[in-house]
């Protein structure tokens, strides 16, 4: 069915600026909530707003899923009695977290976000019991009665008004997990309605707070965040986007495919550590800013491309002092690294978390595990004496040893997982167990 969503800059004095027009994270809370809404499968978005900043203008008017509206009469307009899309209001000058978001579209209207223990400030006081956390799901025929009958532009109380009126359900944000699968960590859920600089620059803290990836290797958890964090501070008011910083992270990944190949390791290696953090640079610019397109993905395809092609370069160039030998050191790498992805993809695919993420020892073991970045720091050491070949086969042993335990992790948890999710998988595992191995828990039950 769909759904559509009504966001607002908000009502303010002359010469006040609305709610929804502060800034923060480098665009308006109002444009946020539009990128947040579209992102998450929103048919339309019905902004209503006066006078909006130039590039968030045109940016709005250049997409033909947004509708700008000048007042209640043209929201109406676009609704009719027979609108069977539920439509989603989000209170203006909101910060919202997308998982809260995530709730309210998978819910049935009329639904309302709430806190039923302790609010934040800004949260409106529904009665005794809950505040309301901002967020709506109401039926588009009810919001187009209520619109038709507003005399002036100040729809969001009216509305709230309405559905709890209509005994809407109430969804509690302390009800909504805070584990971050994307980010492969629990994290704090986001609200704010920063009324000021202050709680705006406080707001875009939380958000860089918020768009820290857990569960990595080491010099992507201890390395590059203080200089991920300051690109993007520096980024977020400039025009570039996250695509930029991908193509000028693969323009140096393809140079430094160049410079190994051409005999040249020291300044390659250099440039395979920059493409480090500039690989974090543009995925959490995307998420401070909400600035996603269908090609982020294809940036995981141009990791293992650049990774890949730096190992064939660099066997091309040892090849001149090793022979066939330094093929199959790099064919040995590409393989060991290449299954280890490939299975890690697989079972996200089949259950839905990264096996990197399964448990402790997973989350341990990825730190210190072969991946891109572990495989050329390692290096580092070895090529600053000149001892390329030897960095290259203990890379090689690296990666070799890297598969052996994530796959054997791969079969341990994936088994558990099975046994979790279908009484048969338990059943087989119980039939077929090794009488001279120790039984596991679930298969003594």
């Amino acid at each position: 069915m769909g759904f559509s969503a009504l966001l607002m800059a908000g009502d303010a004095a002359p010469g006040v600026q609305p709610a929804g027009l502060g800034r923060v994270g480098g665009i308006t809370l109002l444009e946020r909530q539009v990128r947040m809404a579209l992102k998450r499968g929103a048919g339309r978005g019905l902004v209503g707003a006066g006078a909006l900043p130039d590039d968030f203008a045109a940016r709005l008017a250049a997409d033909p899923r947004c509708v700008r509206l000048q007042g209640p009469a043209a929201l109406a307009g676009q609704l009719d009695d027979g609108d069977t899309r539920d439509l989603l209001l989000l209170a203006p000058g909101l910060l919202l977290d997308d998982r809260l978001l995530a709730v309210m579209v998978a819910a049935a209207a009329p639904s309302l976000l709430v806190f039923g223990g302790e609010a934040p400030a800004g949260a409106e006081r529904l009665d005794s019991t809950a505040h309301w956390a901002g967020a709506a799901l109401l039926p588009a025929a009810q919001v187009r009665r209520v619109a038709a009958g507003l005399g002036d532009w100040s729809l969001s109380g009216t509305l709230l008004r309405a559905a709890v009126e209509a005994s809407a359900s109430r969804l509690a944000v302390e009800d909504v997990p805070v584990y971050a699968p994307n980010r492969r960590r629990m994290a704090p859920m986001l609200w704010a309605i920063p009324e000021d600089d202050e709680a705006r620059a406080r707001a875009t803290d939380s958000l860089f707070k918020a768009a820290q990836k857990g569960c990595l290797d080491w010099p992507a958890r201890f390395l590059h965040p203080p200089v991920e964090n300051a690109a993007v501070r520096l980024l977020l008011d400039t025009p570039v986007t996250p695509n930029i910083v991908t193509l000028i992270s693969a323009m140096l990944g393809f140079a430094a495919i160049w410079l190994f190949a051409s005999g040249q390791p020291m300044w390659g290696l250099v440039l395979a550590l920059i493409v480090g953090p500039l690989d974090g640079i543009d995925g959490k610019l995307a998420r401070v800013r909400q600035e996603f397109s269908r090609w982020g993905d294809l940036e995981h395809v141009l990791d293992k491309v650049l990774e890949y092609g730096w190992f064939l370069a660099l066997a091309d160039w040892l090849s001149e002092s090793y022979g066939l030998s330094a093929w199959l050191a790099a064919g040995g790498i590409i393989i060991f690294a290449l299954s280890e992805a490939a299975s890690g993809e697989f079972f996200r695919r089949f259950t839905g978390r990264q096996l990197d993420d399964w448990g402790s020892f997973e989350r341990r073991f990825r730190l210190i595990g072969g991946r891109r970045n572990t495989f050329f720091w390692t290096l580092l050491p070895f090529g600053i004496m000149g001892l390329w070949w030897t960095g290259f086969l203990v890379i090689l042993a690296y990666a070799a040893i890297t598969f052996a335990i994530s796959h054997w992790r791969f079969c341990r948890a994936i088994g558990l997982y099975g046994q979790q999710v279908s009484d048969e998988v338990r059943r087989n595992f119980a039939r077929s167990a090794y009488d001279f191995l120790p039984k596991s828990r679930t298969e003594a039950s």
